[in-house]
């Protein structure tokens, strides 16, 4: 999209942008955008009554305004915007974006790492935070508005980032937060169901998704092609692509996990290489091979992609904790069936004796996967603690109900809608040589009830019951 010389020529008076009225001041350009909950063409007069220099709108508000502009699209038109305003950042940055349902957190992760030990100061945002090394710029969506997003790779650039990492949503594509943005690579990891409360069905969450492969500037894409929608993707798009998986161009030729960390075989161009790392899980093979993949391609030495992946800490992914009882706690942010089965298959196969497995579903979410989740736990565990995660406006024991109808065995099946409580009783229940699964969470320091976010971690409950 191409903003209007109308637009542009606002540019050296623009005190500020946004799409909140709250935010307006005298000089700022208001950008009116339809949410899920508000529209913000109900707050023109507003925006106008606070001296706004202009005002962006998809349709006629109702009444005349010389700085009202009307434009196609008010989402686009602010990302350009806001880009622009900004400096276009991107342009200055090599920037990697990376999507997919399950993966993105880690791969990002590992990729930073990567270019951090190759002496490039990194970015990185997604759905822990927005940082650059130990400076915290913020946190909140995975992919932040597009104000944010656009003047936080700014404050990057200003101090010195020659790169960032980010994770970019379905939810961010079709919003059209990252427009106007340039980036390096973009990287698919995998789709699974998740958020069909929003995209309705696979099929929209899919071309969601492909947003970042057909309609973004990028040198190459890292595409997972032992994903179903992963090798789709790479016979419908064009350009430079690199595969991974079992039959990729990067090959993974061999992976072996347990807790003292995983190893890792493949092959590139013709060259074969193994690297070593501390992460731990089956599904790491795939996390690895999309940040070895960026890095190979990018000409990164194989000696600085191993000293990276000693040591990576990535938090609320596979975090293991011992108890002196002789037993394990895994606490992990899975919470989609994929990933709970991903992460269950690991722990079955590591565990000496029972796994036990603690989990609910977020409230206000996709209300299909609840059965799904209930019949992986049910499937790979011994004993299920069905609790609660964040049920935001809905009843905890509702979402239990749709979990409970996904689980067949209800012998091994214990209901604790407390989830503090859960996590004891696993606990209590965990004898040498099992494993307690406490799923969901991961790195989040709350939860969420009937709009308010209570303080709560998972990791903090295991330490204080193990």
């Amino acid at each position: 999209m191409e903003l209007s010389e109308e637009l542009k020529s606002l540019l050296p008076r623009v005190k500020g942008v946004s799409s909140d009225s709250r935010e307006v001041k005298e000089g700022f350009v208001f950008f009116a955008v339809r949410g899920t909950r508000f529209d913000g063409h109900d707050f023109v007069r507003e925006a106008l009554q606070k001296k706004a220099l202009a005002v962006v709108v998809e349709r006629e508000p109702g009444f005349k305004d010389p700085r009202i502009i009307k434009v196609e699209d008010s989402r686009k038109a602010l990302a350009e915007f806001a880009s622009l305003f900004y400096g276009k950042p991107s342009e200055k940055l090599k920037v990697i974006g990376v999507t997919g349902t399950n993966g993105k957190t880690t791969t990002t992760y590992l990729i930073e790492r990567i270019l951090v030990e190759s002496g490039y100061k990194t970015g990185l945002m997604g759905t822990i935070q927005y940082r650059l090394g130990s400076r915290v710029f913020g946190s909140g969506r995975t992919t932040p508005d597009p104000v944010t997003w656009h003047r936080t790779l700014k404050e990057m650039f200003d101090n010195g980032a020659t790169h960032v990492v980010a994770e970019v949503s379905s939810h961010a594509l079709d919003q059209h937060r990252v427009w106007g943005t340039k980036f390096e690579a973009v990287v698919f990891t995998n789709l699974t169901q998740d958020h069909l409360d929003y995209h309705g069905d696979m099929e929209s969450y899919y071309r969601a998704k492909k947003k970042l492969f057909d309609l973004y500037s990028y040198g190459f894409a890292v595409i997972n092609l032992d994903d179903t929608y992963g090798r789709r993707l790479a016979e419908e798009i064009k350009g430079n692509i690199i595969t991974y998986g079992r039959e990729g161009i990067l090959r993974i030729s061999s992976f072996r996990t347990d807790f003292e960390g995983s190893v890792l075989e493949l092959s590139f161009e013709g060259k074969n290489y193994k690297f070593s790392t501390n992460l731990i899980g089956g599904f790491q093979a795939y996390n690895l091979s999309a940040a070895i993949g960026y890095a190979l391609k990018t000409g990164i030495e194989p000696g600085i992609i191993q000293r990276a992946l000693q040591g990576v800490n990535v938090p609320g992914r596979f975090e293991v904790y011992r108890s002196d009882r002789g037993f394990i706690a895994v606490v992990d942010y899975a919470h989609t069936p994929d990933a709970i089965e991903n992460v269950l298959k690991t722990i079955r196969n590591l565990a000496l004796n029972k796994v036990i497995t603690v989990f609910g579903a977020g409230g206000n979410r996709d209300r299909t996967k609840r059965p799904l989740m209930g019949e992986v736990a049910d499937r790979l565990s011994d004993i299920v603690v069905v609790t609660s995660d964040n049920p935001r406006d809905e009843e905890p024991e509702m979402i239990i109900k749709d979990i409970l109808k996904g689980i067949r065995n209800y012998e091994k099946v214990i209901v604790e809608p407390d989830r503090e409580k859960a996590i004891k009783r696993a606990v209590e229940l965990a004898d040498k040589g099992d494993i307690v699964a406490i799923l969901g969470k991961g790195h989040e320091d709350y939860q969420e009830v009937k709009g308010i976010k209570y303080p709560f971690s998972d990791a903090q409950v295991v330490k204080k019951y193990i």
